[in-house]
């Protein structure tokens, strides 16, 4: 059977998502059933998806690939997106995996097109529209749910784990915001892999990440293998080539399938469990995000 373009869209934009939500996943056996260090695992996921992007995307069209380099401009707006955009929404993200889970990790960080829609209000001076009041409710809702289970007296996840959450959440908008120049004039592919790559060199190098973890097995180096080739590389391509098929709009509200897949594999892969009131709270979120996306 012959799939429509919005069919293939969606199923291309449903795996990109579910990619993300393994990706998650395999970074959660990694920190906190290997025990591996969390920079080891950031900087290499960073520097080699880096690596095999440019490598990959060179083959394809070389000349197209080092265009950004020729702007001074647009070289210092690609560095911030490097270390202010991508470095922190990526590091912080494994930062929350490994003193929550994958799944609570993910919903967090979901808050992040509630703070960028914040952030153009601010902007633009302008107060939120009704429908932007209700992300804006919804998403904090669902933060207190997941983080109280409604008993203030007490956190029901790691306080550690709420901080790196929301900066991961706040990477997030960082690196949408940072981002728009550089996609719209060099595209999104090249503009990711140059960002991975750099900031992958610096915290690679800079870190003497250059080793094999002491006790590293063989499911260690699938897990690390799939974070880069099927949590990074797939994902992007896949998602964004969904997108692209059937628009920005549909394509964010079927990636809320994101935390949703991380749940899911998190519960069956690592036995991670979560109460009616970490679910209701990530179905909060979620409804924010999806209540942005509407037009």
């Amino acid at each position: 059977m012959k799939l429509s373009t919005v069919q293939k869209g969606a199923l291309l934009t449903i795996s990109g998502a579910t990619c993300w939500g393994i990706s998650g996943v395999l970074g959660e056996y990694l920190l906190n059933v290997s025990k591996i260090n969390s920079m080891w695992v950031i900087s290499t996921r960073m520097f080699y998806a880096g690596l095999i992007l440019i490598t990959l995307l060179f083959f394809k069209d070389k000349t197209d690939l080092f265009r950004v380099f020729k702007n001074k401009k647009d070289i210092i707006r690609l560095i911030n997106f490097s270390f202010f955009g991508l470095l922190i929404c990526q590091g912080t993200y494994f930062l929350a995996i490994k003193y929550t889970n994958a799944g609570m990790a993910t919903v967090i960080q979901f808050t992040g097109p509630v703070m960028i829609m914040a952030f153009y209000c601010i902007v633009n001076k302008r107060a939120p529209l009704p429908r932007e009041v209700i992300a804006i409710t919804a998403a904090l809702f669902g933060v207190v749910l997941m983080a109280t289970h409604l008993d203030f007296s007490k956190l029901n996840i790691s306080s550690v784990g709420l901080f790196w959450g929301i900066l991961s959440a706040i990477g997030l908008a960082s690196y949408n915001i940072s981002s728009l120049h550089l996609t719209a004039k060099y595209g999104v592919m090249p503009t990711i892999a140059w960002g991975l790559l750099i900031s992958g060199i610096v915290i690679y190098f800079g870190t003497g990440s250059y080793y094999v973890p002491q006790g590293f097995s063989y499911i260690d180096f699938l897990c690390i293998s799939g974070i880069i080739l099927i949590g990074t590389i797939a994902s992007f391509s896949l998602y964004l080539e969904g997108v692209r098929l059937i628009g920005a709009v549909k394509g964010s509200i079927i990636g809320c399938l994101e935390p949703i897949a991380a749940i899911v594999f998190s519960f069956l892969l690592l036995g991670s469990t979560f109460g009616i009131f970490d679910i209701l709270g990530a179905a909060f979120i979620l409804l924010a995000v999806i209540v942005l996306s509407k037009r």
